[in-house]
């Protein structure tokens, strides 16, 4: 349905509508069937039609990477095109879809992966400022929405929306208005609201809205440097390609007057879609299943006046519901033999409504989202299930087999990692889904990484928390162990045995974080070693490690800030060691410590200004050294030619778990998380000072057993969090080999640590 310029009168039900002034240039409504043999991507006003990247129309065809009809953020918005990486749109190079000033763009968006810098807009090419063109991409953590304006001046202006898009079938609305002459801080502008049914009004769109404080660029040049492409940034559709859903694109442009929405306007767009009218009131139906002769019966509303009002089923048969609708409400039934998705479209002048429905034929039922609130929480905590499932009669919730066919969400207290099933069931069979939670007892990351879950390979490893997937260059994950480690829990691990290999990802950017690291080395020297690294040469951080300790170095603004290093005399790398270390770009400090499995705790703090940029991660190595190029530029060693260590080295060894947290842990939460990982169930047989046995009354006294040298002094050590130790005796001198002492310790404690240290001779 075309249409032209707003300037249309509202309904009394309306409160909204775009000014005169305003002009909607393009739209995409995305509301071809999955089963539309037109190949076509009809745009509603320029008849700018766009063209589908990676699309195969051949029936389970490995290459077609584009899903059409796939459900929208709400029946009210039709359906959606659904994108994996190498599927996307080309809108080419008309006017309409390429703004210079005074315009917004927006649209809705669901991710299904996080990959940095993926492309929801893209018209630019390569990274030179010397060019027009716009941007907008999920920025380098991957899971924002982050703008960048050029218009070949060689400057950009450039924000990132702090609201971080889960990955859990979540929709966004999203739109950036650009105004370059704007001097009220309004120039720049990005919305980004989750739709969950809330109402979305004018105080929800300002709310959702960040503004750049300033910018650098004015009027872009048309044409822009490039192609207007949505979901990719090459036209193969390969590059930073988009594995998500995007809906209702919408251009509004009037550079010579105003194509800036106003909050209100957004809220209607959102709500209604690009018309900002609720034309279409109501759709339902009766049932989403049917067989012969057990028809569906469409009920609908719509708001008087109205010029059209069609059911199409997306086949070529369009039926005119105009004769059977009666004061604004009508009905009719369906039969279809073959599971169809209908839609209803209303039109008034240049408004029009499109809502979907989906009735299933002769099938057993679609479950087509069940998710968790969050895939890990802690013990005892309250972990919400939601769930969309089509043409079901009941609806039963596992474990327990509850009933929950009245429902679509249900709260449930996670008393340990627990798989949920959701089974529907109806006339032609059931279907199920499943979704797990994992129940952990310390701190809750905000990126998991555990190499001994299952599904993770030697090309990828997997993020459990937000889908922030490592990539794997070259290292081997020994699953299981190829030595065990007698003091922990990890069974699995990344290994490097030298060279350029490693694994990357988006960076890491919160402006307070905690880093957690299990690792084992095996072959260190005087060389530095990267373990890992974060935010680039001129804004981050690199960890490094020698066989005398682990340096922590950190830089902003292309300076180095930050350079702590942490000796590791006396912890014991035989066994896998905990590497913790945070950083608050608020409060300029640092904080790092060390653990191993016998109990000692080596600790290092200072005060420094470290700010991760907008380059990956990396763990074995440099992301820009071995792994792509030159190795002056990532994670606290600055782009200064001759900054210091000179050499860098891929790390030797495994790294079993990184955990990620976007706060500063306290140091009862760190002692926590190493408590969910060294489980020291039986003491090291070998090596000085190692107990051989303990016997333990249960109350206040212990007998330990340990290697000794004769002539030689020990101290047996109390702690009751690996990091304060207290003397709980005298002395002992040992005579033989192996020496056995009973100690009294403070009583009824349900925890504790003890360690045996050689001291001088009193």
């Amino acid at each position: 349905m075309k249409s032209a310029i707003f300037k249309l009168l509202l309904p009394l039900a309306v409160a909204t509508a775009l000014p005169a002034s305003a002009k909607l240039a393009a739209w995409y409504p995305l509301d071809e069937s999955s089963s539309s043999a037109a190949t076509a991507v009809v745009e509603n006003v320029a008849a700018n039609d766009a063209a589908m990247i990676g699309s195969d129309p051949t029936p389970n065809s490995d290459f077609n990477f584009v899903e059409r009809g796939y459900p929208s953020a709400t029946l009210a918005l039709g359906t959606s095109y659904r994108f994996d990486k190498g599927g996307a749109l080309d809108l080419g190079t008309n006017a309409a879809v390429q703004p210079t000033d005074q315009f917004t763009i927006s649209f809705f968006t669901q991710l299904g992966t996080v990959n940095a810098f993926d492309r929801y807009f893209e018209s630019q090419s390569t990274n030179t400022n010397d060019q027009d063109g716009l941007r907008i991409d999920t920025g380098g953590q991957g899971d924002r929405v982050r703008v960048l304006v050029r218009d070949n001046s060689g400057v950009n202006s450039q924000l990132t929306h702090p609201t971080a898009l889960l990955t859990d079938g979540s929709w966004y609305f999203v739109a950036f208005r650009y105004d370059s002459a704007n001097a009220d801080g309004n120039a720049f502008q990005i919305t980004v609201l989750k739709v969950d049914g809330s109402t979305i009004d004018e105080a929800a769109i300002a709310a959702a809205t960040s503004k750049a404080a300033t910018i650098n660029t004015g009027a872009i040049g048309f044409p822009h440097a490039f192609q207007t492409l949505i979901g990719t940034e090459i036209p193969e559709g390969l590059a930073n390609g988009l594995n998500g859903a995007i809906d209702e694109v919408a251009f509004f442009d009037n550079s010579d007057d105003n194509g800036v929405l106003t909050d209100a306007q957004l809220a209607a767009n959102a709500s209604f879609g690009p018309s900002g009218v609720q034309l279409i009131t109501g759709f339902s139906t009766d049932r989403q299943s049917v067989s012969p002769g057990n028809p569906a019966t469409f009920s609908w509303t719509i708001t008087d006046p109205y010029d059209t009002l069609v059911l199409d089923d997306g086949n070529g048969n369009v039926t005119d519901l105009a004769p059977l609708t009666s004061a604004g409400s009508g009905s009719t039934m369906v039969s279809p033999t073959e599971t169809t998705t209908y839609y209803l479209k209303g039109t008034n002048g240049d408004v029009e409504n499109t809502h979907a429905i989906k009735i299933l034929s002769g099938a057993a039922p679609e479950i087509s989202t069940f998710t968790s609130s969050a895939p890990i929480l802690q013990v005892d905590e309250n972990v919400v299930l939601t769930w969309n499932v089509i043409g079901a009669d009941t609806i039963t919730l596992d474990p327990g087999a509850t009933d929950v066919s009245a429902l679509t969400t249900t709260n449930v207290i996670l008393t340990g990692t627990t798989t949920f099933t959701l089974t529907a069931t109806n006339g032609f069979g059931s279907t199920t889904a499943d979704v797990t939670v994992t129940a952990i007892s310390g701190p809750l990351p905000n990126h998991r990484y555990i190499a001994a879950t299952d599904g993770n390979s030697e090309a990828a490893w997997a993020d459990e928390v937000d889908i922030k997937n490592l990539n794997v260059i070259g290292l081997l994950r020994n699953a299981p162990l190829l030595i065990a480690s007698p003091n922990t829990n990890i069974a699995a691990a990344y290994q490097a045995e030298g060279g350029d290999v490693g694994a990357t990802v988006g960076a890491y950017q919160n402006a307070d974080a905690t880093f957690e690291i299990w690792l084992r080395p095996s072959a260190l020297t005087a060389a530095h070693q990267v373990v890992f690294e974060t935010g680039g040469g001129q804004n981050g951080l690199g960890v490094l490690i020698t066989q005398d300790a682990l340096r922590f170095i950190g830089s902003a603004k292309n300076t180095r800030t930050l350079d702590v290093v942490l000796p590791l005399d006396g912890v014991n790398l035989d066994d896998f060691i905990q590497v913790v270390f945070s950083v608050s770009s608020d409060n300029d400090t640092f904080e790092a410590s060390v653990r191993d499995t016998y109990g000692k705790v080596v600790t290092a703090s200072a005060t420094a200004d470290v700010i991760f940029g907008g380059n990956g991660a990396t763990l074995f190595f440099f992301g820009s050294g071995g792994i792509g190029g030159s190795n002056v530029n990532l994670g606290g060693r600055t782009e200064v030619p001759d900054a210091e260590p000179a050499i860098l080295e891929s790390f030797v060894g495994e790294i079993g778990i990184l955990n990620t947290f976007s706060r500063l842990l306290t140091t009862e939460e760190i002692t926590a998380a190493f408590e969910a990982v060294a489980t020291i169930t039986s003491p090291p047989s070998g090596g000085p000072n190692a107990v051989t046995a303990i016997s333990y009354n249960g109350v206040s006294e212990i007998t330990l057993t340990w290697n000794s040298k004769s002539g030689e002094n020990y101290d047996a050590e109390f702690s009751p969090d690996l990091e304060n130790w207290f003397p709980i005796g005298d002395p002992v001198e040992a005579t033989e080999a192996s020496t056995t002492k009973t100690f009294n310790i403070p009583a009824n404690r349900p925890q504790f640590f003890l360690r045996i240290i050689e001291v001088p001779a009193p």
